[in-house]
């Protein structure tokens, strides 16, 4: 094997490595969508002396004011309220009055759509009279705000990929005539039939997009109310400028280089309506650096392209100005992209606060670390275009390329989840040697009253013919079931034992879980981060332990 084949080989399989290391990161893991419910009154399975006289829900991001309701519904399945929620002035809340209620239980359901496009519906139970038997709503902050296990979700993935590379392959390639019109003259035809198949490939994917996203969208919407999905939500703003503007890229784009920076500032403008940037406090500031991000992406996807189709070589005939000119604007867009992705990061997260708890926050380091190597490549592209010896299949150049498959295939993901470590009730749920394990605290406040839960399933033994015994625990469930909380700020407390109780099981995924043990009492007295540890042992002194950590805040930091 040639010593050039083989550079070109381990640039090739470096990349492909990569990508897939970087790929791992996403099966199993556990992403929120927008936007996660911060605070509830009353709280999630909560059991009050007093009837509230509101529903109150707080999330972490702005909500659009269209497409939201709460209702309120007593044991019977009847509806409770007379009034309709109203949105505060913030978009952060909502508000539903309630009439005054007799002692029961009572279930909560609600929707919005966050103002980053995502769609919101659940529902929770809470019990009213202390002598009244509770329903156990099996609910969670997480799944109050549609639980996403990423490896479920691939297909959808895959086509927010497609999206994102169509759009940055698209608005590059045309982008070459606004920055570089000397490249697009210089390949001629070649330019003009590759423009017109990677629009085409943008338009086909944003339909495929708008698709799936509009069908999770109009679920339980009438046709009046899916017209204000459309005209009335940013995110259907998005798609309703987003089609018409890529679809006339066809005829707009290839003539004059004021109409091709046009057409790619609506295309970015229309994207920006559709994610995070508008769901942020400040959504102007978040939206211009969207923008600028967007830019910057355009232009490295350009010039790879130009690298691509046409060819080192034909780039550097003459004086090679515009390969140079190229490699300079690749760095320069890197750059950008860069600080502009650290500076939203930061906004987003609070100045990175809990960023590694956060499956956004890692998948959001991967991408630094892919643009790190990026940084490196183009350097070895820029020293191999100084010496006259970068051509066409130069591993760098593949290595370049692949690195930028692996920043589109992380970006398709992570913009979808939330940035914030998830507060609010708390929902841990573990599949440990067959028996499934969950773990409820809510509301997960500090210095106040909470109730826990402990739910247990799936505790059978499997006989030496392979056919499933009865409960090794027998009708008593487990010998002993154990709730442990360590303050992980304050290594020097001891961990708390927080003492379980059998109680009936009512209501919830029945086939799931066979036993429930709860308490209630103020064992999260200090606002941080907790290591929360279950162990569950079996009349026969097996032990399971599942452990997981999360976030209790208090009253004033919510």
């Amino acid at each position: 094997m040639s010593k050039s084949l083989r550079r070109k080989t381990t640039a090739l399989l470096a990349a492909i490595f990569l990508s897939a290391a970087l790929w791992l990161l996403l099966p199993g893991g556990v992403g929120s969508a927008h936007s996660s419910l911060m605070d509830a009154a009353p709280a999630p399975d909560g059991r009050l002396a007093v009837a509230p006289s509101a529903i109150v829900l707080q999330f972490n991001e702005r909500l659009e004011d269209k497409g939201f309701a709460i209702q309120v519904y007593d044991r019977e399945g009847l509806p409770v309220a007379k009034r309709e929620a109203a949105m505060d002035a913030d978009r952060r809340s909502m508000r539903l009055p309630l009439p005054p209620l007799s002692d029961g239980s009572y279930t909560v359901a609600y929707r919005l759509l966050s103002a980053d496009g995502h769609p919101v519906r659940a529902s929770y139970v809470f019990t009213v009279g202390q002598t009244t038997e509770p329903i156990r709503g099996y609910v969670s902050a997480s799944r109050l705000h549609e639980e996403h296990v990423l490896g479920d979700n691939i297909p959808y993935w895959v086509v927010r990929g497609l999206y994102f590379a169509g759009l940055l392959a698209a608005a590059g390639w045309v982008g070459l005539r606004v920055y570089a019109a000397a490249v697009a003259e210089r390949i001629g035809r070649r330019y003009g039939l590759t423009r017109q198949l990677l629009i085409g490939f943008h338009l086909l994917a944003l339909l495929l997009l708008a698709w799936q996203d509009y069908g999770k969208l109009s679920i339980g919407f009438d046709d009046s109310e899916r017209l204000d999905l459309l005209f009335g939500t940013s995110i259907g703003l998005s798609y309703v400028i987003a089609i018409p503007v890529a679809a006339a890229g066809f005829w707009l784009t290839g003539r004059r280089r004021a109409a091709d920076g046009l057409w790619i500032m609506l295309l970015f403008g229309a994207k920006g309506l559709n994610g995070h940037a508008m769901g942020y406090a400040a959504p102007s500031l978040t939206y211009a650096l969207d923008m600028l991000h967007l830019v910057a992406a355009c232009l490295w996807a350009g010039v790879l392209l130009a690298f691509a189709v046409a060819g080192p070589r034909r780039l550097t005939d003459g004086e090679g100005a515009d390969a140079a000119r190229l490699s300079h604007t690749a760095f320069v867009a890197i750059v950008i992209l860069a600080v502009s992705g650290l500076a939203t990061a930061a906004l987003y997260t609070n100045g990175f606060d809990r960023l590694l708890d956060s499956q956004w926050g890692r998948l959001m380091l991967a991408k630094t670390g892919a643009v790190v190597l990026i940084v490196v490549a183009g350097a070895f592209v820029r020293r191999s275009l100084r010496s006259g010896k970068l051509r066409r299949g130069s591993a760098w150049l593949i290595f370049d390329g692949g690195l930028f498959a692996a920043v589109i295939g992380i970006t398709a993901v992570f913009t979808y989840l939330n940035p914030l470590a998830a507060t609010g009730p708390l929902f841990w749920h573990e599949k440990v040697d067959g028996a499934h394990i969950a773990a409820i605290i809510t509301p997960n406040k500090a210095g106040t009253t909470n109730q826990f839960l402990v739910a247990i399933g799936g505790l059978k033994q499997v006989s030496s013919t392979g056919n499933k015994e009865a409960s090794a625990e027998g009708d008593d469930g487990p010998r002993k079931v154990t709730l442990r909380l360590q303050p992980i700020d304050r290594p020097e407390i001891a961990p708390i034992d927080v003492p379980l109780a059998k109680v009936p099981t009512e209501g919830g995924p029945g086939s799931l879980y066979d036993y429930n043990y709860a308490t209630e009492g103020s064992y999260l007295a200090l606002p941080g981060k907790w290591r929360l540890e279950v162990r569950v042992q079996d009349k026969k002194l097996n032990e399971i332990v599942t452990v997981t950590s999360f976030y209790s805040d208090n009253e004033t930091e919510r």
